[in-house]
């Protein structure tokens, strides 16, 4: 279980401070070092999938949670004990602290600890915010409050593999070509029309796979989390709870099996790209693959996030602060007016590019 961890001075719980290997006191601002802080060998481990597919959560090892589950998103979340009352981090829902309980959870292997404080992810925030010139001009005073960005770990899997995929397709050459056209007065013109030259392709690619990053949240929606991407996952270290002082865990939702059903989505969007610089020329079309894994490994990773839902009439929108590097994204409403007037300097634009193109035929 996290158990929250006292200052030796004045008895205050201590928090993680970011980018650091050591826990302080908010108080009086001792310090104490976490121990065994930078080891890392459980955090590289690779394990055998096929071995952990069916039972991963009976083979592993568990761990303790104090958790509670959000009764609108069904988000469950490990807090420390000191954390009276707050709302949910994905849906700004009230969470109800005294239905609180002790469940297991499955111990994850690594952990890349929090490198960015809140008022760092506030000025990134910020910073996204300017560029969204769609959004209402108050978007920034109703989700830019401190006390709805939420530290939050987030559950992953990273898996490895090796993949050989057979294909047939069609590879297309661009060319050019003359056709002479009879007008209506009876002249003729002559045309260069561009043309594709197609022929048909087969073989084989060979692809290894290594640390394909897989969400295991329901909370948030995976193409959020993908575009926080890339994490840096050299700096990940064995998984202790001293990290997590001060901050929230989420249990993962989605399990090994069905992580390893998106990963392989992931990895034949690379091998498309992969057949595609294979077959060549101007244009390919794979009518058919077929891929073969095998060695397959797995991680199970915790990585940091600040989260921020807020509500803007009426409706629930989050931003994810990648807590490594800084990236940000989210979701965020669109002024009716700014859109109109988008579009109506688009019209106006299209309608002044063809008035030029009639004043030049005249």
């Amino acid at each position: 279980m996290l158990v929250d961890v006292k200052c030796l001075n004045c008895s205050s719980d201590l928090s993680y401070e970011p980018g650091t290997t050591t826990l302080i006191c908010a108080h009086c601002e001792h310090e104490m070092e976490i121990e065994h802080a930078s080891v890392k060998r459980a955090a590289n481990e690779e394990l055998d999938l096929d071995a952990y597919l069916d039972n991963f959560s009976e083979c592993h090892e568990q761990i303790e949670a104090l958790t509670v589950q959000c009764d609108s998103c069904g988000a469950a979340t490990e807090f420390g004990s000191e954390v009276k009352a707050t709302h949910c981090a994905f849906c700004d829902t009230p969470l109800v602290l005294s239905r609180m309980e002790n469940h297991k959870r499955v111990k994850p292997q690594g952990i890349i600890p929090f490198q960015i404080k809140r008022d760092e992810a506030i000025r990134h925030f910020g910073v996204w915010v300017k560029k969204l010139s769609l959004a209402p001009n108050d978007l920034k005073k109703h989700a830019g409050k401190a006390e709805r960005f939420q530290g939050i770990y987030i559950p992953y899997w990273t898996y490895d593999c090796d993949t050989v995929t057979d294909y047939l397709g069609q590879k297309g050459t661009n060319y050019q070509e003359s056709v002479t056209v009879t007008k209506a007065d009876g002249s003729t013109e002559t045309k260069s029309e561009h043309k594709t030259r197609w022929v048909y392709v087969s073989g084989s690619v060979a692809q290894n796979f290594d640390d394909v990053l897989i969400p295991a949240t329901r909370s948030v929606e995976k193409e959020l989390l993908h575009k926080l991407e890339p994490w840096n996952l050299a700096r990940i270290v064995d998984y202790n709870d001293h990290y997590l002082q001060g901050y929230q865990a989420e249990t993962y939702q989605v399990n090994i099996k069905e992580g390893y059903v998106d990963a392989k989505i992931r990895m034949q969007e690379r091998i498309k790209e992969t057949i595609e610089r294979e077959i060549g020329g101007d244009k390919q079309i794979i009518s058919e693959s077929q891929s073969v894994y095998s060695n397959a490994t797995f991680k199970h990773l915790i990585l940091p996030i600040w989260v921020s839902s807020y509500r803007y009439k009426n409706k629930v929108y989050q931003v994810l602060v990648n807590a490594q590097t800084g990236e940000v994204n989210g979701e965020y409403p669109k002024s009716p007016f700014k859109v109109a007037f988008a579009a109506l300097m688009v019209l106006g634009m299209a309608a002044a590019i063809v008035y030029c193109y009639e004043q030049i035929g005249k």
